[in-house]
């Protein structure tokens, strides 16, 4: 009887503590160094930033834990470094279990590419944000042209965004140039023609207006017979014919 009851008491022991240790391991685990970097990156459309790339930057700054005490790993001072970078849009840092530093990074999404007048190139989101550092946007409409960072993050970024809603404009505009009255001129990928928008303001109807044409005129008459299309004004679409070559 007694035994049994030794046997039970302590077998209640041996799971107590078991329980126990699994409890406090895992905060045991912070006072050992740091095993390396584990890194997480979503919406990264473009592939714009790698792992190696958020690597180099803190091992840059001598902010990689790689291999300090989990307890000096400065999780804030990543976190605020890496939200610097304007590919970023979101990221956060934290201690994970097995003495790993986790690194969570949601990207900015490029709607557009900038060629603007100071000579500067970068590229914005449908927020107007600029991002700089993007290589491989070559499927992006271009915009060129008297634009600044200000005009880009506004006028231009309007333009951008109601391209962006419509699958039909993203394939079809290739290249948006403003002037100096901050009148904007698209290039589509098919038609040879171009067409004079306007300033930013109704662009959303002046597209529409545009795709009802498109549809109801150029698929009967041919999409290079005019050389200029205006969508400028309010239930209008004027076209400029092409000169026939002598």
């Amino acid at each position: 009887m007694l035994k049994k009851i030794f046997k039970i008491l302590f077998a209640v022991a041996a799971i107590g503590y078991a329980l126990f240790a699994f409890a406090i391991v895992p905060n045991l685990g912070n006072d050992g160094k740091c095993k390396g970097v584990l890194v997480e990156i979503t919406d990264n459309s473009l592939d714009a930033i790698s792992r190696k790339d958020i690597i180099d930057i803190l091992v840059g700054e001598e902010l990689d834990p790689s291999g300090k005490p989990m307890e000096e790993v400065l999780c804030r001072d990543i976190e605020s470094l890496i939200n610097n970078i304007s590919l970023v849009k979101e990221c956060q840092v934290y201690k994970s279990t097995g003495d790993y530093v986790m690194i969570e990074i949601c990207c900015r999404k490029p709607i557009m590419k900038i060629f603007d007048k100071n000579g500067e190139a970068y590229c914005i989101d449908k927020d107007g944000n600029i991002i700089h550092g993007i290589q491989n946007a070559l499927f992006l409409p271009v915009a060129s042209g008297f634009i600044d960072k200000e005009i880009a993050s506004k006028e231009i970024k309007d333009i951008a965004v109601a391209i962006d809603r419509s699958n039909f404009w993203k394939a079809q505009i290739e290249q948006l140039y403003l002037n100096e009255k901050k009148e904007a001129i698209l290039v589509p990928r098919v038609g040879n023609h171009t067409i004079e928008l306007g300033t930013a303001d109704d662009i959303e109807a002046k597209l529409e207006k545009l795709s009802t044409f498109y549809k109801k005129a150029l698929n009967g008459i041919g999409w290079n017979k005019y050389s200029k299309i205006n969508i400028e004004f309010t239930d209008k679409v004027i076209c400029t014919k092409r000169e026939k070559q002598k």
